[in-house]
């Protein structure tokens, strides 16, 4: 691990961290998460803001705490906007993004997480997540190279930005409520907020991957579900490459795709789960089907696409992929004046 990134936890001026938390019939997991939340060794303020559409009794066990309740309508809801909306609501210094079903199981995970905003120019917190016990294979080994021990700092012109797509997780992150006031969460079909940390980079912030700051999360996708989250994925990715800011073709996407499988069988192989290669084999087919006719989504008629996808309701709300036409950074307090801000937020214009 990268020990020069990790900021110490100081035990006194920690930020009020305001909790955003989207749910929908989750009552095996919002009571033990609203627990983990509010033993949290932290010295600040915390708030919890649930924004609930269940049919069950997952609102119940929320009101058993003391959270602060808000009732949205079920759908396919846009995670942009819906914590837009949320984070408008509350007035903490920090904004909380979790998934409701994650554990945590570090008294200071919050600070850890919260350390780093003494730099003014850290816009962006997000943790480690490691497997649940009984994960997948391919889920192990998806989310252990997704997010390494290794803890890393992304600036503008890094190389993390210059030879992939940029990652940042809304499952387990913090966001600086200045920054959010000034670049919100784009609306889009999803990896909204690996948009927005594009957007902050370009805008001269600073984005941290803290290892430390780790919490368990996993699915347990059928072959139909990853089909639809692949496809959702390879939908958004043409947003998020920019060729002259993110140097991501799909030809490599191609060739880091099948570099990926391979170290998946051989870690199959070397932790004895050998047998499942057979089942992976159809499963990462089924992702790769997934990725390739979602980058296609715009010469597939509506109809299809909303049998095809995850988010069915989206296409008749949005209509493409993202809300925004065009994105210029050009409210810019750190790293440059105006002139650099419009010239680096003509990059981001999207066609």
């Amino acid at each position: 691990m990268n020990k020069g990134l990790l900021t110490p936890i100081k035990e006194k001026d920690m930020p009020k961290a305001s909790f955003i938390l989207p749910t929908r019939n989750v009552p095996r997991t919002i009571g033990p998460l609203l627990e983990a939340i509010f033993s949290q060794d932290y010295n600040g303020d915390i708030e919890v803001l649930i924004m609930d559409s269940s049919d069950d009794e997952t609102p119940e066990i929320a009101q058993r705490f003391p959270v602060k309740m808000v009732r949205v309508e079920s759908g396919d809801d846009n995670y942009g906007r819906e914590r837009n909306e949320g984070a408008a609501m509350t007035d903490g210094e920090l904004l909380i993004f979790l998934s409701t079903d994650i554990e945590i199981r570090n008294k200071r995970w919050l600070s850890r997480l919260a350390r780093h905003f003494s730099d003014p120019k850290v816009a962006g917190v997000y943790g480690r997540q490691k497997p649940k016990e009984g994960a997948t294979p391919m889920e192990q080994f998806f989310i252990r190279s997704a997010y390494p021990p290794e803890s890393h700092l992304s600036v503008l012109g890094g190389e993390r930005l210059k030879k992939g797509l940029f990652l940042f997780s809304n499952n387990n992150s913090a966001v600086r409520r200045s920054v959010w006031e000034k670049i919100k969460l784009p609306e889009m079909l999803k990896s909204e907020e690996a948009e927005w940390a594009v957007r902050v980079l370009l805008a001269g912030y600073k984005i941290v991957y803290d290892s430390e700051a780790a919490v368990y999360h996993s699915h347990h996708y059928t072959l139909k579900q990853v089909f639809r989250e692949y496809f959702d994925s390879g939908a958004t990715m043409p947003t998020l490459r920019r060729g002259k800011v993110v140097n991501y073709s799909m030809g490599r996407v191609f060739l880091d795709g099948i570099a990926f499988i391979f170290k998946e069988y051989k870690f199959m192989i070397k932790d004895g789960y050998w047998y499942w290669i057979p089942y992976a084999i159809v499963y990462d087919l089924m992702k790769f089907l997934g990725i390739f006719l979602g980058s296609k989504q715009k010469f597939i008629p509506p109809r299809v696409k909303r049998a095809l996808c995850k988010k069915k309701n989206h296409w008749d709300t949005y209509g493409d992929v993202i809300k925004e036409k065009t994105y210029r950074c050009i409210d810019m307090t750190v790293g440059g004046d105006k002139a650099t801000a419009e010239r680096r937020g003509k990059v981001l214009v999207k066609r």
